[in-house]
């Protein structure tokens, strides 16, 4: 062990007499030395000095086992850093005598071919096998860490494939023959029950229920080939030693003939682990990795997977007691459906709001609003800011986030069945384009005609709003009276857009031509005409050969940015044309007007121009300049 008392004590050695061709190609030069200390022991002491002024920069110090750096001496600050990194690299001389001493002190092998057997090549070895046997015993310590945190998790629930069937998954399958006589026999994929059913009200792809087992089906053709199987995710606690271990598992089901099959793996993990100091929280994900394969990675202490899935809920009275903050989880996340479990968790522990909003059933948002979005109340009116009339719609379809933000916008009233049709167009989370949509239209309307459009252009809702604010921006801008519904809410919208597309840029392309050639008649009036040789400038003259010379060359010029800037007379477009083809595009040059420097000429798909091009430009540059 170092004791930085004793190794203060050390006089410092001489500067070593080294070779001067030595010298002469290396920045420093080194001395070695062994000294017995009374704590310390055997210790290895380096004086690392500048080659040119042959000054003290560097002392280091070994016992075989640690070591300590110094930059000054006496010693202000001990560190334990390579010496290269302290004085930067370079080449470090030292005498044969001095590498042989350090070579017996580490007891390193002498073979010349194996590593830099200098003084300062030996340290740094020395430096990096240390380093390295501390990274191998920190990785062994998490990999028995690891080991030991994943087996602290039970196995699986005996009854887990029976909570899967009933509150995983939305149906089961009911397998159906052909019709005969106008009945089809059937056969209930979950308990086997066998019945014959009218064939109307049985057609594969429709649903119905077992008379057994109670359970909702889809009705399936016996002779169809392909296995049918649906997946999920699920979370499950658990609690061991007081520690709370939360598992999320992918759940598979594969059905074979009538008989059903799991598959279960687990994906992640978070340990709740309660030590002295406190909670700490433990996290491993299963995935792939280029480096290591496929395997269990530990992520950064406190990560708690912010997926929803569904919960397992047969055993929640047993790890959290019949009440957790004064709520029963495993009663009111009987059928909850897919939950952020960690978040939920967290909010009953910190937000009294999340508490009343799980008592009143309403325990998706309970665990998603965040607390700033909450008001304090004791009232539905109060926490959530909408009209308590709302209460049982909510209770009943367990309104989102993204949901409650639609329904809080919505001018009109929301209805059971107006909100099922908007369930139906599967919003994505991002709720800024449709609260905007609402601020000129009633939910009915929305609902209403955004289906239609679904159903007929086969899109996306977030691209059918995206289509029917654009059409309704053209037709401000272009002064059509929108009062007619008609108008308003054209029956195929996406033609409607690209019509109207077609009549705003004529519109608009004749109003920035004006706009452009009001502006280029000042801009040109200082400019000189330019051609030498067989190229020429040619200065455009309408907004629109900006948009000609883009589609010619096929790159970006005809832009609203270069438009823009040129008007404003900043970065100003100019077109290089051969002489004899004054009207043909050949390349196109970007000019910074206030510091006279070419920011971009191209040509063709944006190709480069010749060296004649290129002088040609820069004589151009060189003439505005001097007339300026």
């Amino acid at each position: 062990m170092l004791i930085k008392k004793e190794l203060g004590t050390v006089p410092e050695l001489k500067y070593p007499k080294v070779t001067a061709k030595a010298r002469k190609r290396s920045q420093f030069v080194a001395s070695a030395q062994i000294v017995t200390l009374e704590k310390s022991g055997a210790v290895l002491v380096v004086d690392i000095f500048g080659a040119l002024k042959r000054e003290l920069k560097l002392r280091f110090f070994c016992d075989g086992v640690n070591f300590l750096v110094c930059g000054k001496w006496p010693a202000e600050k001990w560190i334990t850093k390579k010496p290269e990194t302290v004085l930067g690299y370079g080449e470090i001389a030292s005498t044969q005598k001095d590498d042989d001493l350090a070579t017996d002190f580490f007891n390193f092998e002498r073979d010349f071919w194996k590593f830099d057997r200098t003084l300062g090549g030996q340290i740094n070895r020395f430096i990096y096998d240390l380093n390295s046997e501390k990274h191998n015993q920190a990785m062994r310590k998490k990999y028995e860490l690891r080991c030991e945190h994943l087996a602290m998790y039970p196995v699986l629930p005996a009854d887990f494939p029976m909570f899967c069937e009933r509150h995983v998954f939305e149906h089961t399958y009911i397998f159906v023959g052909k019709t005969v006589k106008g009945y089809r026999k059937a056969a209930c994929g979950h308990c086997g029950h066998e019945s014959e059913i009218k064939s109307a009200d049985a057609a594969p792809g429709k649903f119905g229920t077992c008379l057994n087992c109670r359970l909702r089906a889809k009705y399936r053709g016996d002779w169809l080939e392909l296995t049918p199987t649906d997946k999920s995710k699920v979370c499950i606690a658990h609690k061991v030693d007081n520690h709370l271990l939360l598992r999320w598992v992918t759940v598979e089901r594969t059905f074979c003939g009538l008989e059903y099959q799991y598959e279960f793996r687990d994906y992640c993990v978070n340990l709740h682990i309660q030590t002295p100091k406190g909670k700490t929280i433990y996290s491993y994900r299963y995935f792939y990795n280029m480096g290591c394969g496929l395997d269990w990675y530990r992520q950064q202490n406190g990560t708690e997977s912010p997926e929803e899935t569904h919960i397992y809920t047969y055993n929640l009275n047993e790890v959290f007691g019949e009440t957790y903050h004064h709520v029963n989880l495993q009663e009111g996340l009987a059928n909850a459906g897919a939950i952020a479990f960690p978040k939920l968790l967290h909010n009953l522990q910190n937000n009294p709001a999340s508490e009343y909003l799980f008592k009143m059933g309403l325990s998706t948002l309970a665990a998603n609003l965040d607390k700033e979005k909450l008001k304090d109340g004791k009232s539905f009116r109060e926490v959530l800011d909408v009209n308590p009339q709302y209460l049982p719609l909510y209770k009943k379809y367990n309104v989102t986030v993204n949901e409650h933000l639609v329904i809080q916008a919505s001018r009109t009233w929301v209805s059971f069945e107006n909100f099922e049709k908007f369930r139906a167009l599967k919003p994505d989370k991002e709720t800024k384009d449709i609260i905007e949509a609402l601020k000129s239209m009633s939910f009915e309307r929305f609902v209403n005609y955004f289906t239609k459009q679904k159903h007929l252009l086969k899109r996306k809702l977030e691209f059918l709003i995206m289509l029917h604010r654009d059409y309704i921006d053209m037709s401000k801008a272009m002064k059509i009276d929108l009062t007619r519904k008609s108008l308003r809410f054209p029956s195929n919208i996406r033609e409607a857009h690209d019509t109207i597309l077609e009549r705003y840029n004529e519109v608009k392309i004749e109003v920035e031509n004006e706009v452009f050639r009001e502006a280029t008649e000042k801009l040109y009036a200082g400019l000189p005409e330019y051609a030498k040789g067989v190229f020429c400038i040619v200065f455009p003259k309408l907004r629109s050969d900006l948009v000609v010379e883009g589609q010619s060359l096929k790159h970006c010029v005809g832009n609203d940015s270069y438009y823009k800037n040129h008007i404003e007379g900043s970065k100003m477009i100019f077109f290089v044309r051969k002489v004899e083809e004054p009207e043909k595009p050949f390349f196109t040059m970007e000019l910074d007007m206030e510091e006279f420097r070419i920011k971009q000429l191209y040509g063709y798909c944006q190709c480069i121009p010749t060296m004649a091009v290129k002088k040609f430009a820069d004589d151009f540059v060189s003439r505005l300049k001097r007339s300026a």
